[in-house]
């Protein structure tokens, strides 16, 4: 993996420098959006809630991503709420600069690399929306993936590789696959659009990662869950404090 560029990235603070690699490359490394011990407790609070995590056997809902791959939905509640993960000011800014102030989350789970798997497959997470007109390219995002890693990543454990500039094209044709990595407490963010793929676990560790599909109002991901996977689950006490970012899925 040392032949791959670095993508580049913006401090969290600095919303117009993020939202600029976004729209140029399709994809930026958000630095030190929480603090490490934040995510160590975030980490803490996914796996008690989720035991079955550890055992890919034992999962119900879930979607199989490429070989020793998961997405499974986590459970929405105070433990994530009050460590501020699931409201942070920074993010939340880079979202209404991409998306327009009236964004929401579509989904919110667990992406699963376990160690020892292989490359993923490249691909795109959604498809055009106009795929008869050739428009998509030139159109402004309309949806985001926000990759929180739970554990430091880079080469062993599997970064994820990225065609810079896909977003744009369509196409990764003459591009060259860039990666970064992702220490605990920043975050990844990218366009839907942009051609990417996870890079083989060659480490004996998992590599676990909480993610955010944030979108316009409009957009609903039909591509990726079928009609017997949730793709937001909330304890009922948090409702009312997760407000109407996340209140459209959850009563869809």
């Amino acid at each position: 993996m040392a032949w791959m560029s670095s993508l580049r990235s913006a401090p969290a603070g600095d919303t117009e420098a993020a939202a600029s690699i976004l729209r140029e490359d399709g994809v930026v490394r958000l630095d030190e959006v929480w603090t490490r011990d934040t995510l160590i407790a975030a980490r803490d609070v996914v796996f008690a809630g989720h035991p079955e995590f550890a055992d890919p056997a034992n999962l119900t809902d879930v979607l199989r991503n490429g070989e020793g791959r998961f997405i499974a939905p986590v459970m929405l509640g105070h433990g994530l709420l009050d460590l501020g993960l699931l409201d942070n000011a920074a993010v939340e800014a880079l979202l209404e600069s991409a998306l327009g102030s009236a964004w929401v989350h579509e989904a919110f789970g667990m992406m699963m690399a376990h160690g020892g798997c292989p490359d993923q497959h490249v691909h795109r997470d959604t498809d055009p929306l106009f795929p008869e007109t050739g428009v998509d390219p030139l159109l402004p995002p309309t949806v985001l993936t926000i990759a929180i890693p739970l554990v430091d990543t880079g080469e062993a454990n599997g970064r994820t590789a990225f065609y810079p500039g896909s977003h744009r094209t369509g196409s990764r044709d003459g591009i060259s696959p860039a990666s970064i990595d992702v220490p605990l407490g920043s975050a990844l963010v990218w366009d839907f659009r942009t051609i990417h793929y996870g890079c083989a676990n060659t480490s004996n560790e998992d590599r676990p990662l909480l993610y955010f599909t944030s979108c316009r109002p409009f957009w609903f991901d039909h591509k990726n869950f079928g009609t017997g996977n949730q793709r937001l689950v909330a304890e009922a006490e948090v409702l009312d404090s997760l407000g109407p970012r996340f209140v459209r899925t959850l009563l869809a």
